[in-house]
């Protein structure tokens, strides 16, 4: 039985001599299930290769077998089935349908096989994703997307035709067409896989099922905790080892996740360090695992008579490094980023405290082990250095996960949906109660305003924020609701300097000054620019999550009165606008921007908007692509009516900015330009909000 493995580029693929190639997705693989996270995270992973300038970026293995059953009478191509790695494909393979990526990937979608095009890719038995595909190529216009597997499909291709909305280059440089033109083309020349081939005789569900059972591949976390270890002396490296281990788990709380890693150490011990403000203290939880491990070093030399001959024993778990993993009850939350960039995160604080200006050259999850073996390993110059750097590190770990669990969103499960959430946290007879309820509404908004609207594979402004969390001077602790509320000063302090500024500074620049000196003062704010300009979907979607967050806060400080007086709104609208449901809002995932007033309207439009301020920020709202694709060009009065619907329903506002809009009566240019002044003059009131220095 043959193996046959050989790198490809998609170039490669698509003008192999011999053969025309086509790929099947058999009747037993799953269907396309990628969404957001993972579809973002490969594009900005590619991206991030092609602005460093590097040759090639490796997309990882992928398993085929030759399916003869769809080979072509003449012989003139060859059909692989895809048996592993069939998500990534589809996505390269959705990608080269996607304008304007299309322009450099289009041989690889399609072959011409009798004179007619044909898509690269076929799913068994699924005649209705076939037309779809076959739909792409012959005319992308006629395609219809009911199928929630066809939905799937458009949702990724709406994901890669909104990327360059998202993607943030070095040095601000423009994400237009013509960058995307070169970055399709760097996918097409540079992208590489394994394409590796088996043979037909080989028992393929044995193959199949081994694969999707397969234990998790080694990972760099785990491979730099190795290297952390082995600086330390023998008898320390179980307690540090233990701690890393709980601070690994970032979907879980890091004190429930160390009580699953050490199973003898004792929940309100750990409730006591907390209720004191100390669980973050790296000096108290290594004196109590050093007591743990004391007692299990006495339990391990037990006699085997005496264990065997004590059925108390039985239960007894004597085996210091066994893992626990019984934590159902705990699985409604996840965190936001991997540990592998909390690392990352952590690092450059470290190298902020423990270096002269040294820090890291970028962020990059697949780059954990190059990153620290640039910036951390061998900083010392004898042995005992290198020992005293990764106890330090590890100090630093622990501190800073601690906090996380207290002041940084995680994704909870609430019924059928996830939202971000800072969770309360409370002590109950010495042990610590963790519940979905909200601890602090304006730092969760916040950072949930910051996630969606940064680089998901980079958030830069955690670093700072997570430095002024650990940094002593600030007098920021857990189980302490005055702390949230300094912390939230803090963090709009920095999303102001970090986002609402011009500057041809990088953020990885921006965000170490930041941590250098917090009185860091913006002089040349962006808001202005962005809003009073007629950018349409060019609008940079950061201040549609900004001004929703604005109003949110104003509305709290009883500050959105002046906004709603005449001319804004007439007197009887602002009589019947209800902040009701306003208390309910919540940022969510938005990648499309919508024109209240349609570029191309259905029907006669009411008060219709002249086409010289169609792409003006006052007729302009950032909605999801379904929603979007839902009001297409319908008038507004329509929009209207389906907007206060979905509210009613769901009890809370797709965006404040959009629930001002919707309060009109009528929408034409005067409203649009009223609209625009009001939004304008909300973000005037909030950046002109003095921020004290001396509390951060």
């Amino acid at each position: 039985m043959s193996v046959n493995s050989k790198v490809y580029s998609l170039k490669d693929i698509a003008n192999e001599p011999e053969f025309i190639w086509l790929f099947n997705i058999p009747i037993y693989q799953r269907l396309y299930v990628w969404g957001a996270d993972q579809i973002n995270t490969l594009l900005s992973d590619i991206a991030s290769a092609f602005d460093r300038h590097e040759s090639q970026f490796f997309l990882g293995n992928t398993i085929v077998v030759e399916n003869t059953s769809l080979a072509s009478a003449t012989h003139a191509h060859k059909a692989f089935d895809l048996i592993d790695g069939q998500q990534r494909f589809t996505t390269l393979w959705l990608l080269s349908t996607v304008a304007p990526w299309n322009n450099e990937l289009e041989s690889f979608s399609r072959v011409t096989i009798d004179g007619q095009a044909k898509p690269r890719l076929h799913f068994s038995i699924r005649d209705s994703v076939n037309n779809y595909l076959q739909a792409l190529i012959d005319n992308p216009e006629t395609v219809t997307k009911q199928e929630v597997e066809i939905e799937r499909l458009s949702y990724a291709q709406a994901l890669m035709t909104s990327f360059k909305n998202k993607h943030k280059r070095p040095n601000n440089k423009s994400v237009d067409d013509t960058y995307i033109k070169e970055l399709a083309k760097f996918i097409y020349e540079n992208v590489k896989l394994v394409l590796t081939q088996v043979s037909p005789s080989m028992d393929l569900n044995k193959l199949f099922e081994i694969i999707n059972n397969r234990g998790a591949q080694l990972q760099h976390h785990e491979i730099l905790k190795a290297k952390l270890l082995a600086e330390l002396e023998a008898d320390e490296r179980w307690r540090y080892s233990a701690i890393w281990d709980a601070c690994s788990d970032m979907d879980n709380f890091v004190d429930r996740s160390l009580r699953s890693v050490v199973s003898n150490l004792k929940a309100n011990e750990l409730g006591e360090l907390y209720k004191n403000g100390t669980l973050a203290n790296f000096e108290k939880i290594n004196e109590l695992l050093g007591k743990v491990e004391s007692d299990l070093d006495s339990s391990a030399r037990l006699s085997l008579k005496y264990i065997l001959e004590d059925s108390s024993l039985n239960q007894m778990e004597t085996n210091k490094y066994n893992v626990v993993k019984d934590n159902n009850e705990y699985l409604w939350s996840s965190s936001i980023i991997s540990f592998s960039l909390f690392l990352q995160h952590v690092l450059r604080i470290w190298l902020l405290k423990n270096t002269s200006g040294k820090d890291v050259d970028r962020l990059l999850d697949k780059q954990l082990l190059a990153l620290f073996n640039q910036s951390f390993f061998n900083l010392g110059k004898r042995d005992e250095d290198q020992g005293d750097n990764a106890r330090s590190f590890i100090n630093l770990l622990w501190q800073v996960r601690v906090l996380w669990d207290d002041f940084i969103i995680k994704r909870i499960d609430m019924d059928d949906d996830k939202i971000h959430r800072i969770c309360s946290r409370t002590i109950s007879a010495s042990y610590i109660s963790t519940t979905r309820e909200e601890s602090h509404k304006g730092l969760s908004l916040l950072q949930s305003m910051l996630y969606h609207s940064q680089e998901v594979t980079t958030h830069y402004w955690l670093t700072p924020f997570l430095n002024f969390l650990v940094d002593e001077k600030n007098h920021v602790s857990i189980n302490n609701n005055d702390s949230k509320e300094i912390a939230f000063k803090y963090l709009r302090n920095l999303d102001n300097y970090l986002f609402g500024q011009d500057t041809n500074q990088k953020l990885l620049e921006r965000s170490r000054l930041f941590m250098e000196s917090s009185a860091c003062t913006v002089e040349n704010f962006t808001f202005d620019s962005a809003v009073n300009c007629s950018l349409g979907v060019a609008t940079p979607h950061y201040w549609f999550y900004k001004l929703d967050f604005v109003l949110w806060y104003l509305s709290t400080k009883n500050l959105l009165g002046s906004l709603l007086a005449k001319p804004f709104l007439t007197k009887q609208e602002a009589m019947d606008f209800n902040y009701t449901h306003w208390h309910n809002f919540r940022f969510t995932a938005k990648n499309s921007v919508e024109h209240v007033s349609p570029q191309n309207p259905q029907g006669i439009d009411q008060s219709p908007v002249s086409k010289d301020m169609l792409d003006d920020f006052g007729n302009l709202a950032l909605v999801s692509r379904n929603l979007n694709s839902e009001y297409g060009n319908l008038p507004f009065n329509e929009k209207q009516s389906r907007y206060h619907n979905k509210k009613l329903a769901v009890q809370r506002p797709e965006s404040l900015k959009m629930d001002l809009i919707y309060q009109h009566k009528n929408w034409g240019d005067e409203q649009v330009a009223q609209h625009q002044a009001a939004m304008l003059k909300a973000l005037e009131q909030y950046y002109a909000e003095p921020f004290v220095h001396s509390v951060i």
